[in-house]
């Protein structure tokens, strides 16, 4: 039987697994002496205490963006004559806002808002009604009321 010699590309091919893994292992060596070298100089100046410790396990707190952004409240009410939205930044409805409608029952409106959270509710037809959409709730003043979290 004639047994087939390995071609050029075959070759080629090995030849650059080689040298891929050389310099692989080359590059790896030379950043782990480097890493090494500096992780044992930061335990030597820089002791960590309880304290220190404590702060890194506590939560950052939340950032928020200065700049204004439309945010959309919508709802679907089948049936209902009108729809308005109460909210902290509007007076709890001293100034109502209406959500606009359309088809099929559904309302909706859009508003700049700058970060922060607010807290709103929808009242369909004169009763409160909290939005289905959004889970994140609290009382305010013996009244559950939802809060966006402008970010």
């Amino acid at each position: 039987m004639n047994a087939k010699k390995p071609g050029a590309l075959f070759g080629l091919f090995l030849l650059l697994i080689c040298a891929a893994l050389t310099w692989f292992f080359v590059v790896g060596e030379d950043y782990y002496d480097y890493t090494s070298g500096s992780i044992e100089s930061a335990a030597q100046s820089a002791t960590l205490d309880k304290a220190d410790l404590a702060a890194l396990s506590r939560p950052a707190r939340e950032k928020y963006d200065t700049e204004i952004k439309y945010r959309n409240f919508f709802l679907t009410a089948p049936g209902a004559k009108s729809v308005q939205l109460q909210a902290d930044f509007n007076g709890w409805g001293r100034t109502p806002i209406e959500l606009k409608p359309y088809a099929r029952g559904y309302f909706e409106t859009s508003l700049a808002l700058a970060a922060g959270e607010y807290k709103y509710v929808f009242v369909v037809d004169g009763k409160d009604f909290l939005d289905p959409m959004n889970l994140d709730r609290t009382v305010e003043n013996g009244r559950e009321v939802c809060i966006k979290t402008v970010k």
